[in-house]
């Protein structure tokens, strides 16, 4: 091998060394994509609220943890607004991205996490304790238009990055976690250490879905 590269004249011995150096350095740097401009672009547009800020020496937690045990905590309008609002402008922020760096920006832990987890406590605050009555304005509990309008814009950004499959397979398992009964009382009157049922027990997929706010048409919103 050293005899081979002594025998190469020196432009062709430099054009290879760069030629290796371009490729170890592409492979160790990928080239920076669109799609990695527009994740820049979402982590600064959400700092502060998805994103820890660094203030000094200190870093701070981004709002949506509070926001999100305050909405747990209270689940009202009010005590969920800051929460839902925060939602919001991460699904604004992913849908304003192109169509193909949906799914880059939605595999951002902090991104896929507030989605997930936004669907589901939407879900189980409409639900409620047991499962409502079947009905149009039963499903949706205490939430506003407003606020389904807002859960709509979720679904809509999950399906835009992970597909109709995706959005199916998180139906499902959000549906398994939803409770079949109210927690049961003993004769004495305390709460029961019994685990309750859940809806999945008692109920028929179907009718787990027409009770749900995943039955919503979103169309209308």
């Amino acid at each position: 091998m050293e005899k081979f590269l002594n025998s190469l004249p020196k432009p062709v011995l430099v054009v290879g060394a760069i030629l290796i150096a371009v490729i170890v350095f592409m492979v160790m740097e990928p080239p920076h994509t669109v799609c990695d401009t527009q994740e820049e672009g979402l982590r600064e547009s959400l700092k502060g609220q998805l994103f820890s800020t660094q203030v000094k020496k200190n870093t701070i937690p981004p709002s949506i943890v509070r926001e999100k045990e305050a909405c747990q905590l209270g689940n009202s309008a009010g005590s969920c607004y800051e929460y839902f609002s925060t939602l919001k402008n991460v699904a604004a922020a992913v849908t304003k991205g192109s169509s193909q760096c949906a799914g880059q920006l939605y595999e951002v832990k902090e991104v896929g996490s507030a989605l997930n987890d936004g669907i589901e406590l939407m879900a189980r605050l409409a639900w409620g304790i047991k499962p409502p009555e079947p009905g149009t304005f039963e499903r949706f509990g205490w939430l506003t238009e407003a606020e389904i309008a807002t859960f709509c814009r979720l679904k809509n950004t999950y399906v835009r990055a992970n597909g109709e499959e995706a959005w199916t397979a998180l139906r499902q398992k959000v549906s398994a976690k939803l409770p079949g009964e109210e927690v049961p009382l003993t004769p004495e009157g305390t709460v029961s250490t019994v685990e309750p049922r859940k809806a999945s027990e008692v109920l028929t997929e179907e009718d787990i879905w027409n009770r749900s706010l995943f039955s919503v048409r979103c169309d209308n919103y």
